[in-house]
């Protein structure tokens, strides 16, 4: 056992030691970018012209597939991401009030569902003309339209996938949602620039995976100082992950009929517990907020808390992003084949294009 642990610690330093490389090479390429664009490189945007959530991302990829990384530390590198991404995200939710949080879900939760179901018609269709399995396009459609890797391992099981077709489904996954991460950000400013939370939004409704969506959204936040980008994204993100308590039965009932209905177990292991814990997160700054306000120095104490919860999210973030950089091998997606790849860019445009098309519906009545 303290073997593990041990392997963890270094995964851990190990992706640590990437972000923190990451933010410093970001800085310093801001800086100097700042100086050759005639800016003040003392000032606070300045300093953050590159993301160093991007830079993290970056190095981590270029680490694994020139240089590679030890076996024996994979399994740790695993549990870092998952870990060190849940504990991010629920740290993040002592940024968001419950109005604000509120008025978050209110726009986004047609948008989600919107996004959700043009990922599965679409999947559908482009999986039945290329001739591919059914499972193979239910897990890609799964996968892009609710939660990234984790909905596709979910699912798999319970529609009796192969292991060939549960690799192939992340590997599009992981493909197309990388690109997004570091396109869409961009996309998002220039299409809703003008509001944080559209461009949350949009980046949370089309982006695949969490990690994903916290990658983009973070570089959001560091490139455009929009800090309403960040959460809005992250409660739309939850959003779609809730979702799959009701998404995963339903696929399930088409594929193993003969084999009955899922368990209660089963459906509840589909939405992680995290979320719950994101959701008390938000329920404790409302209260605390509501608590302290007439305590000057109790309201001194209780902004350092939320300062401190603010810095280790981020780090908590950076690190996991850093462990998706380093865990992504990409000679092992070469084999995949055009088709799945076919549909995994279908599946990927589609979800983008409705969350945009959505999101100006309501930019331009103003129903935001």
């Amino acid at each position: 056992m303290w073997q593990v642990w041990w392997r963890r610690l270094l995964a851990v330093a190990f992706a640590g030691f990437i972000a923190a490389a990451g933010k410093w090479l970001a800085t310093a390429l801001s800086v100097q970018t700042a100086r050759l664009s005639g800016l003040d490189p003392s000032g606070h945007d300045a300093q953050s012209l590159v993301s160093a959530i991007s830079v993290a991302v970056v190095l981590g990829l270029v680490w694994r597939n020139a240089a590679g990384v030890d076996p024996l530390l994979r399994p740790g590198l695993a549990w870092v991401v998952r870990n060190s991404l849940r504990l991010g995200i629920v740290l993040l939710g002592f940024k968001l009030a419950l109005g604000t949080a509120g008025q978050i879900t209110r726009v986004a939760l047609p948008v989600a569902a919107l996004c959700i179901a043009s990922a599965l018609v679409m999947v559908t269709f482009i999986n039945h003309r290329l001739g591919l399995p059914r499972r193979l396009g239910a897990l890609i459609a799964v996968g892009t339209s609710v939660c990234g890797v984790s909905a596709i391992v979910a699912t798999g099981p319970a529609i009796d996938a192969t292991d060939d077709e549960t690799s192939y489904a992340v590997a599009c996954v992981t493909i197309f949602g990388l690109l997004a991460m570091f396109t869409y950000p961009w996309i998002a400013h220039a299409a809703f620039g003008t509001s944080p939370m559209l461009a949350g939004i949009f980046l949370g409704t089309s982006i695949h995976d969490t990690s994903q969506v916290a990658g983009a959204s973070l570089m959001y936040q560091e490139t455009f100082s929009a800090p309403l980008a960040l959460q809005a994204a992250t409660v739309t993100k939850l959003l779609r992950n809730m979702s799959m308590a009701v998404l995963i039965p339903l696929i399930a009932t088409r594929f193993r009929a003969d084999r009955g209905r899922l368990t209660l177990r089963e459906v509840r292991s589909a939405v992680p517990g995290f979320v719950l814990l994101f959701l008390g997160a938000i329920a404790l700054r409302t209260l605390g907020d509501a608590a302290l306000g007439g305590s000057a120095a109790a309201l001194v104490d209780w902004k350092a808390f939320l300062g401190s919860a603010s810095t280790v999210s981020t780090w908590a973030l950076t690190i996991a992003l850093a462990g998706i950089g380093l865990s992504t091998e990409l000679a092992t997606l070469r084999g995949l084949g055009l088709k799945p790849l076919l549909v995994g860019f279908v599946a990927a445009i589609s979800v983008g294009v409705v969350s945009y098309l959505s999101l100006s519906l309501l930019a331009g009545r103003g129903s935001w």
